[in-house]
């Protein structure tokens, strides 16, 4: 059977179908991992922010003396700066919201959400590529040749329905790439296949052409899978399709900025109950070397716009946020220190943003046992000896402890050796289910 490692459908230029296929295509599927069922209705929800954020700003160390030390120019004042106009918003006392984040405080104060500082693994490399690689793909130093940890998540267990993921854009990221089919959507009131139900068909035939490839009786299991696959995703794609003719009126008001756009078509996509369990949505700019700015400026813009889309996208759910959780990743931390041109360079360990129902039951059990927690994890300090090479915030948490726990807790798939391999999990107990 000769199929190309992956096939890419572009109906128009508002969706696109992404199946990779060739991993399946062996001698034998005995080898083949049994898929579990993952829990009804959960949804897991990812912003990458490109780029590589800067989390000491974004959630402030202002108990720490260093840290003003380091910034000078750019840090974030103390809540208690009474000469300051724009300073941290207080959250246990040690810890604080950049003041641009104020639309996300009531979250955190409803136990809905959380901070985990100090994040990342040992053997960062600084480099965009390599490490947006490396989150995407979950796999360390291997990266070329991986699938997406999200898309590993998906052929290694079994949803309940065709549109198991979408990323909201005009290009499926890396963390989708993989066997199982993955939607690409930039807009579903931009969502029409030209030529009706023509149009429809010719997809149709795409597909069987690409998929349902006579095969020899004794690879009769790939056939039928392939089959399968083709099968669902034009189910997909017929579903995405019924979605465009319904007006969706949200219960927020968003922003008006793209990423607050994207996560009202998240948004609609949950609450229309088509089986979503994941969600991606890329926000860049994040690259901030010069006149990065502290409580004003571009890294500030690019906080508020985060804060304020979050806030609309928790407000338009309701309660259906007790089902979903939203976590950002990036590339990596930025430098301790700020450099000569007021900005931040690549560093090392960052904070991640989780919020949802699950999150707020693992704040609840956190709480109940006199550990009440709005930043979660071993903070490790700025002094030059706590610094990894002197100057980067040193990783307490390995990133992939906080995706595995996202996986098997909340979405519930317990193939978490399969979606994430060669790492030993510690739990972190961001989630709760």
């Amino acid at each position: 059977m000769q199929l190309s490692r992956r096939f890419f459908l572009q109906s128009t230029g508002a969706l696109g179908v992404y199946l990779g296929v060739s991993p399946l295509l062996q001698s034998s599927f005995a080898g083949l991992i049994q898929p579990v069922t993952v829990t009804k209705s959960k949804t897991l929800v990812v912003i990458f922010l490109r780029g590589g954020a800067d989390g000491l700003n974004i959630v402030v160390p202002y108990g720490e003396e260093e840290y003003y030390k380091l910034r000078p120019g750019i840090a974030i004042a103390r809540p208690t700066d009474t000469k300051a106009e724009q300073k941290a918003i207080d959250l246990d006392g040690f810890f604080g919201l950049h003041p641009r984040l104020s639309g996300i405080k009531p979250l955190f104060d409803s136990q809905l959400a959380v901070a985990a500082h100090a994040v990342g693994y040992d053997r960062n490399t600084r480099s965009h590529f390599e490490e947006q690689d490396t989150w995407e793909t979950g796999m360390i130093g291997n990266t070329v040749a991986s699938d997406g940890w999200l898309n590993r998540h998906l052929t290694t267990s079994e949803g309940h329905g065709p549109i198991r993921a979408v990323a909201i854009g005009d290009n499926l990221p890396r963390i989708l790439h993989g066997r199982a089919p993955a939607f690409a959507v930039r807009g579903l009131d931009d969502l029409v296949i030209p030529g009706g139900k023509a149009g429809s068909e010719r997809i149709a035939a795409a597909l069987e052409r690409a998929y349902c490839v006579p095969a020899p009786s004794a690879k009769a299991d790939a056939s039928d899978l392939l089959n399968a696959t083709a099968k669902t995703t034009l189910e997909g794609v017929k579903q995405l399709q019924a979605l465009t003719k319904e007006k969706y009126v949200p219960a927020a008001e968003y922003p008006k900025n793209d990423l607050a756009g994207k996560l009202m078509q998240v948004a609609r996509l949950v609450k229309s109950n088509v089986g979503l369990e994941v969600a991606q949505v890329d926000f860049g700019g994040w690259d901030t070397h010069n006149n990065q700015g502290g409580a004003t400026g571009a890294h500030a813009n690019l906080i508020g716009q985060l804060g304020d889309a979050l806030a609309a996208f928790a407000k338009d759910l309701g309660e259906k946020m007790d089902d979903v959780v939203v976590v950002t990743l990036t590339d990596f931390g930025r430098t301790c220190a700020e450099n000569g041109t007021v900005g931040t360079d690549h560093g090392w360990a960052n904070a991640m943003l989780l919020m949802g129902g699950p999150v707020q039951k693992a704040n609840l059990a956190a709480a109940s046992e006199g550990k009440a927690r709005k930043v979660a994890g071993r903070w490790p300090g700025l002094l030059p000896d706590q610094l990894h090479q002197k100057r980067d915030l040193l990783h307490t948490t390995d990133f992939r402890d906080v995706l595995g726990e996202l996986v098997t807790t909340h979405l519930g798939n317990p193939n978490i050796t399969k979606v994430l391999p060669s790492h030993q999990f510690k739990a972190v107990n961001l989630v709760r289910a």
